[in-house]
């Protein structure tokens, strides 16, 4: 009988002139642009890879190689192919015509949660005070929404905080697709989609019904925040990110995600829904040197003449 082959070193030999920038702890993305441009993100900079195929050929040869260990099945017409391999790892590729100048990759590391509070620290990405306030968060069972760009380390600060949760209380996280590597010993994952295609909103009111202590949600991203407010509005306490670049920011995407639910509220309804479902709002941001840190946490105290009635207790000062 044949020795069942190792889905790492597979992956590894797909990857061909990829596999060491794949392989290196300080590489969090690869983006092949063309065959002659490959950049890496290395560190929180974003630089060449000093990598190059011979042809588009030879490029486009990779790319199916890599889509296929992601269990991906290529379909002829389709151009845009998003999958994961076995490590959680995210994959997206995307094929002319879409991509005029020809194929192109985008690999995301799903790097393994060694970064802790302590290190955050030793980054300067969070001081004591910040942390303090998190941590009276949690105890307080506060809703809490974790605000950032793209690559600003929300999803780390997330995945901190519900480990945060003392270990008699039960997590219920909820997600599109999973990627938390949450570690805590009441925690139940459940991922949308699969054969039975739950919807991440039906995954939120099902998750609601499992008895959580508190309900962590992946990212909102679209109409499934109206269902994340709804439900920790009626008093289930919980914890999510949006793609945002400020606490103001936040709420207005917040504001424009639930309004594509159209369930015919307006925006004052909304904004009453919003101000009993989130009581804190942490902001977090990738600055020029690479660097991330926490740079507000605001409590949402209510709502007065149709506006948010904001309470900063927390902004980062750089130092000169």
């Amino acid at each position: 009988m044949a020795e069942k082959s190792n889905p790492h070193t597979a992956l590894l030999n797909a990857l061909g002139p990829l596999a060491a920038l794949y392989s290196d702890p300080a590489v969090l993305e690869i983006m092949v642009d063309s065959p002659e441009r490959v950049l890496v993100e290395r560190n929180g900079k974003l630089e060449e890879a000093g990598i190059k195929f011979d042809s588009e050929a030879s490029l486009h040869a990779l790319i199916d190689a890599v889509l296929a260990q992601g269990s991906l099945k290529l379909e002829v017409g389709q151009t845009i192919f998003d999958s994961r391999f076995v490590d959680g790892s995210r994959v997206l590729a995307v094929f002319p015509p879409t991509a005029p100048k020809g194929p192109t990759l985008v690999i995301r590391k799903l790097i393994p949660p060694a970064i802790t509070w302590d290190a955050l620290f030793r980054f300067g990405s969070v001081t004591q005070e910040a942390y303090d306030l998190l941590q009276e968060a949690i105890r307080e069972h506060k809703n809490i929404l974790v605000a950032g760009g793209t690559g600003s380390g929300k999803t780390t600060v997330l995945r901190l905080l519900a480990e945060s949760i003392p270990a008699d209380e039960r997590l219920v996280i909820a997600e599109s697709s999973h990627e938390l590597q949450i570690h805590h010993p009441r925690a139940v994952f459940l991922e949308a989609g699969g054969q039975a295609k739950i919807s991440l909103p039906d995954l939120i009111s099902t998750a609601a019904k499992m008895r959580p202590d508190w309900l962590v949600i992946g990212e909102l991203l679209g109409e499934e925040a109206m269902r994340a407010v709804e439900v920790m509005g009626r008093g289930h306490c919980g914890m999510t990110t949006i793609h945002a670049t400020s606490p103001e920011d936040a709420l207005s995407r917040l504001e424009a995600m639930c309004l594509m639910s159209n369930l015919g509220l307006g925006l004052g309804e909304i904004r009453n829904l919003i101000a009993s479902a989130m009581q804190v709002i942490i902001s977090q941001q990738k600055f020029p040197d690479g660097r991330r840190r926490i740079t507000h946490y605001v409590e949402l105290r209510g709502i007065e003449n149709d506006r948010y009635m904001l309470q900063p207790l927390y902004r980062y000062q750089k130092v000169e």
